[in-house]
């Protein structure tokens, strides 16, 4: 029996049970095993730091404790190290530290790991680490006479890394005005908008994911209750066969959802209210400061049409170059928050952009059409009036803010 038949027809439920066919159905990798706060990796690097100063690469343990009790001479820095951190933080055994911890301060950017030749590796590879050091963005959260706030818009900028670019589609989500989405259920957000810009077979795109939002909610309250225990009792691996890749598991896919969440709700943008997600527009965050409002300022989006005289297109969205959610502080938000920053590119460009976790921030043009690059081989080329609409005469202003927002992340 497929969820589908608790109510016939309905394109929600008929994206469930389409999604659930993937093996990939639980969507990107990310974050999933750790509990951590933005307090603890703030006092985690300040102490890494004492014990490894100035951007000196510390040597770390490669073989767990169990299998090698003791430390190795070059990893008793490293071995002082996670004992400090430890008693002072509550978190960072050795095993613990190498194996969870550093792999998400990496993915957030904070931190570098490096093989044996002091060669960097990749954020999401996994390659041998032999040593780490503190990035330029670890720099930045635990510098000296930073506000809180500040701190939150940096960890924010890293969590989105993490996530794989999810804090920046929320933002769209939240601050569109056609939407009119004021939170998200951790249910809604596991089954249709973790869907969104994915390299999967059930890869949606952000109007696509509303969509399903709201065919979701056009359920009554019975029937997505009755869908979810249907799933939670189907999805379980002891129903299934073969390898693990094989098997579907209701538990695991929910418990990524509520780190997810958890990770969320340190994030500047937005806070968790029992299982929904809603838009954090009017939050204090350092007493010594006025509350932050992060407004929709949709007056941009609409300048962006105005200025451009573009009409509205299916297909195509609106796509900040440089992300909102890269935002250093609440000055630097208004910066990237602005039209100049915004392109009107199709759907399966802006999916390409996401994939590769928003790095494609640097604009040049090619004529009439414009390329979006990551300083590396990966760039998305976008062809005029096929892959994006704007003014040909506003391709000057529009570079030279580029170069100029390029300065500031």
């Amino acid at each position: 029996m497929p969820v589908t038949d608790i109510s016939p027809g309905n394109k929600a439920l008929e994206f469930i049970d389409a999604r659930i066919q993937d093996d990939e159905y639980r969507g990107s990798v990310s974050s999933q095993h750790n509990r951590y706060t933005m307090g603890q990796f703030v006092d985690i690097l300040t102490i890494f730091e004492k014990h490894s100063p100035n951007g000196q690469a510390m040597a770390i343990r490669t073989t767990d404790i169990a299998k090698r009790p003791e430390n190795l001479p070059e990893e008793e820095t490293y071995s002082i190290f996670c004992n400090e951190t430890k008693e002072k933080v509550g978190i960072g055994t050795q095993d613990a530290m190498r194996k969870n911890l550093f792999v998400d301060m990496h993915r957030m950017g904070l931190i570098d790991r490096l093989d044996m030749n002091r060669n960097k590796l990749d954020p999401f590879s996994k390659g041998r680490v032999k040593y780490v050091s503190i990035a330029p963005l670890g720099y930045k959260l635990i510098k000296t006479g930073n506000s809180i706030t500040d701190r939150f818009f940096i960890f924010s900028k890293g969590l989105d890394s993490l996530l794989g670019g999810f804090i920046n589609i929320l933002l769209n989500i939240f601050r569109d005005e056609l939407f009119e989405i004021k939170k998200i259920n951790i249910y809604e957000y596991m089954f249709f908008i973790s869907a969104i810009n994915t390299d999967t077979s059930f890869n949606k795109s952000i109007d696509e994911a509303v969509e399903l939002v709201n065919s979701y909610r056009n359920l009554s309250s019975i029937q997505r209750k009755s869908s979810i225990e249907f799933l939670k009792k189907e999805l379980q691996p002891s129903n299934y066969s073969g390898s693990k890749k094989n098997k579907r598991d209701f538990h695991n896919w929910k418990n990524k959802s509520d780190q997810i969440y958890k990770l969320l709700n340190q994030a500047i943008y937005f806070d968790q209210i029992g299982e929904d997600l809603v838009w954090s527009s009017n939050q204090e965050f350092d007493a010594k400061v006025e509350n932050k409002k992060l407004n929709r300022s949709l007056s941009e989006k609409h300048l962006y049409f105005k200025k451009h005289n573009v009409e509205k297109t299916r297909g195509f969205e609106l796509h900040h170059v440089v992300p909102l959610s890269w935002s250093e502080s609440m000055h630097h938000f208004k910066m990237l928050d602005k039209w100049l920053n915004l392109v009107y590119i199709d759907a399966f460009s802006h999916a390409r952009i996401t994939q590769n976790k928003n790095k494609n921030v640097s604009l040049e043009f090619n004529g009439y059409d414009v390329r979006l690059s990551d300083y590396s081989n990966d760039e998305v080329y976008l062809k005029n009036k096929e892959n994006i609409l704007y003014d040909i005469n506003k391709s000057t202003k529009i570079k030279e803010y580029n170069t100029e927002l390029l300065q500031t992340v």
